[in-house]
């Protein structure tokens, strides 16, 4: 009896130490697509292309973590977030030359995200 309780156990410790290899940790950085990445002079690229020097000198609002659906009128949006020149709004916020203010239409004062 104690011996097929051993064999179950080393069994069981064998299905644990394959489950925990399989499971690596993936690093923040290789999820970030490359478009996405920083460069050389560390200058972050947000969505469109846009650098978040550009925004700021247009004005525009650079946000690290922004809706991926702003500006896009959608009823459900995926949680993730998206590096982005918003614009419009309150504050009025602009986008840099060259790129319009995506909107929805839905709300009043609404945050849109600069787009080509």
């Amino acid at each position: 009896m104690i011996v097929k309780m051993k064999k179950i156990m080393i069994i069981l410790l064998l299905i644990i130490v394959v489950f925990a290899v399989g499971c690596e940790i993936e690093d923040m950085d290789d999820a970030v697509p490359n478009d996405q990445k920083d460069s050389e002079d560390n200058e972050k690229i947000g969505f469109s292309g846009i650098t978040k020097q550009q925004c700021i000198e247009a004005n525009g609002h650079w946000n690290e973590c922004g809706s991926p659906c702003a500006g896009t009128g959608a009823d459900f949006c995926i949680e993730m977030c998206q590096v982005q020149c918003e614009c419009s709004g309150i504050a009025g916020f602009n986008c840099p030359k060259g790129y319009k203010c995506r909107l929805s239409g839905k709300i009043a004062d609404e945050m849109g995200v600069c787009v080509n």
